[in-house]
């Protein structure tokens, strides 16, 4: 894969997995979750972290059904680069690196995958007032950096806020931007840690998808399908998308910048950048045959590849 499509690699969802719980690492790959994150960090208590490094290496030694990755614990924590050498298999698709606090612990990060040869990419999260004020910095610290994300948990303890709020709001605009300039896809959205509380899940995700987020993560299988309908595209969406493409096709032709849709739609480089993102998306989520810059795509059943519940 080139570093440019690599950079691009985006999921509607996520599913953390415990390290230390076998059977629940195996029954992830049977949900319909994007990804699988086996957690060695927050998830597994100390005591038990030996035991989940093991259980984890042995998950990622072959490939699995599903792109997986593994949440290691800090730099600081003097658990970091064991875990990355345990967990560095041909089933690994990356690193969850958590609470990080400078540029020099991702490049050591990446330094060890390096050593390893192993082909991981990065996923920074920022958990702290200091790393968030960094967000750049750890977003362009590492060719391998692929995604940033916050912690929120601990982020909002740090700030001394409330979850939803005008500080945690600015907070996830803020890594929102880093990404962005740095050439990374949008973030993935934060878990939402009340697994039963599914209508809760769906509202706040409907306000991530507004603040600019492509995905999130989970934390049980039950909120993946609420995950998915929230942030796949929907038909008209792919469809103003296409017509947008169209329209730039037809401004070409004329040898203009802008022109006006049948359904009296400005269309400039500012929508044709947003309908790129789109489609973008949904090729991603094999919802159209392809979308390719410059070109009209062709629109596939997305009734019927859209659900992914």
């Amino acid at each position: 894969m080139s570093t440019d499509e690599t950079r691009r690699q985006v999921f509607r969802s996520c599913l953390y997995v415990p390290g230390h719980h076998p059977e629940r690492i195996a029954r992830a790959y049977d949900t319909e979750t994007d990804a699988v994150i086996l957690d060695l960090e927050d998830a597994v208590p100390p005591p038990e972290k030996p035991r989940a490094r093991e259980i984890v290496a042995e998950a990622v030694t072959t490939l699995a059904a599903k792109p997986t990755y593994v949440r290691v614990n800090p730099v600081s924590s003097g658990l970091c680069e064991d875990d990355i050498r345990a967990v560095a298999g041909a089933g690994l698709a990356g690193l969850r690196v958590a609470k990080v606090s400078s540029p020099e612990e991702v490049r050591l990060v990446a330094g060890v995958l390096d050593e390893l040869g192993h082909p991981g990419r990065i996923h920074v999260l920022i958990e702290s007032a200091e790393a968030l004020e960094r967000a750049y910095e750890l977003a362009t610290a590492s060719e391998r950096v692929t995604m940033v994300g916050l912690g929120e948990s601990d982020l909002r303890a740090d700030l001394n806020t409330t979850n939803e709020g005008p500080t945690m709001d600015s907070a996830r605009a803020r890594v929102i931007v880093a990404a962005r300039a740095a050439g990374l896809p949008n973030p993935i959205q934060s878990v939402y840690a009340e697994p039963r509380d599914l209508r809760g899940l769906m509202v706040t995700s409907r306000h991530g998808r507004r603040l600019g987020f492509l995905g999130r993560m989970a934390i049980h299988p039950a909120q993946i399908p609420i995950i998915h309908d929230v942030y796949t595209p929907t038909t008209n969406e792919i469809d103003d998308a296409l017509e947008v493409f169209a329209a730039a096709d037809l401004a070409a032709t004329e040898s203009r910048s802008i022109v006006v849709t049948a359904q009296g739609k400005m269309v400039g480089p500012p929508a044709l950048a947003r309908a790129r993102q789109v489609l973008e998306l949904a090729t991603a989520l094999d919802l159209i045959a392809e979308a390719q810059t410059g070109a009209t795509p062709s629109l596939r059943d997305t009734e019927s590849n859209g659900d992914s519940s």
